[in-house]
């Protein structure tokens, strides 16, 4: 195969990449992805991508071939189609609303597939190199080294810090290193930007942070992270319960559903506290294009109360979250909801 007349698509610290023009083989073009600076990541993504054609999902595009000394992989091109990040910047709710769901079931359907797959991946990512840990096991120990940083938000804003806190952190830690029936593959980094819209359907991007994880773990995007209309985030989520069913009878239980639901909702909330530190107490900064910090941490924390509602696992989190989130509101009652151009 010879390649020609290289694009660059994108280039950050992380990885390089490239579109390229094929000459004398069976596809017009392909993409070319290089890892720079983490080399796991980007063993990560190639073990999740030859996962899924081994399975013959067309979740994500093809792995054509690989290099893991030159951290090199060749990937099918799916075209330069709409995201969905794309759609809901639009003004057509209706193709914003369809994209969304298209997204939901693709997702539904390949946790669906990929459940009890554990043993394959973890051959695929040790015959390319060994990984230290597995993705949920890093997942379980941040919640619990980072414990202080929630503390510090507690502290800053003069909050209350229910009793048994750490205890149900632990809980959190426990399901999200072993969430049982739900164990899937899963995407890890379910933005908006990262899906495609072919003429064949909706696409996967960019699976850098993928992993053998909670299957909810994806569903955030939706639940939890992006700002959508909440019949929206409820039809999104009968879609995704709907394809996933078909495999994960854990997934057609109310009470396993809602519990799943919530400690991954939950997880994430505590996450986010985690990442942002209390500067945004002092100066807001932009968290996602058009989305800052502060309204991010207040819909974190809306959402997370609305989600424990029917079944709360973490009661004692649930009242510190309750108390960070008064002292919150009181400060930045002035802090905009943010609103997707096509819902506006």
């Amino acid at each position: 195969m010879l390649l020609s007349g290289p694009q660059v698509l994108r280039t950050e610290s992380r990885c390089d990449v490239v579109r390229a023009s094929v000459r004398g083989g069976d596809m017009a073009t392909v993409v070319l992805k290089h890892f720079r600076d983490d080399p796991v990541l980007g063993l990560d993504e190639w073990t999740g991508l030859e996962l899924l054609g081994r399975l013959n999902l067309t979740t994500a595009p093809g792995l054509i071939a690989g290099d893991v000394a030159t951290r090199l992989f060749v990937l099918e091109d799916l075209g330069s189609g709409p995201s969905l990040e794309d759609l809901l910047n639009g003004n057509d709710p209706r193709a914003a609303t369809s994209g969304l769901l298209a997204v939901a079931r693709l997702t539904g359907q390949m946790h669906a597939r990929t459940l009890g797959v554990q043993a394959d991946f973890d051959l695929i990512r040790h015959t390319l190199s060994p990984r230290p840990s597995r993705a949920r096991i890093d997942n379980a120990r941040y919640l619990l080294d980072h414990e202080d940083r929630l503390h510090r938000w507690v502290t800053a804003t003069s909050a209350v810090e229910a009793p048994g806190t750490h205890e149900d952190l632990e809980v959190l830690a426990r399901e999200l290193a072993d969430p049982g029936p739900f164990l899937a593959l899963t995407h890890g980094d379910m933005a908006p930007g990262n899906t495609i819209f072919t003429p064949n359907g909706a696409r996967l991007l960019d699976f850098e942070y993928c992993g053998m994880r909670h299957a909810l773990y994806d569903c955030l995007m939706w639940l939890l992270v992006v700002p959508l209309p909440e019949e929206l985030i409820t039809r999104a989520e009968l879609s995704y319960r709907i394809a996933c069913s078909q495999a994960c009878d854990a997934a057609q239980v109310d009470a396993s559903w809602m519990r799943a639901r919530a400690v991954i909702t939950a997880a994430r909330t505590v996450n986010l506290f985690q990442w942002i530190p209390p500067k945004a107490l002092e100066r807001d900064r932009e968290w996602a294009p058009g989305f800052s910090e502060r309204a991010a941490l207040l819909r974190h924390l809306a959402r997370c109360r609305a989600v424990l509602e029917p079944q709360n696992p973490v009661p004692a989190l649930a009242r510190t979250l309750a108390s960070l989130e008064s002292r919150l509101r009181e400060r930045w009652s002035e802090t905009p909801a943010f609103v997707w151009p096509a819902f506006q």
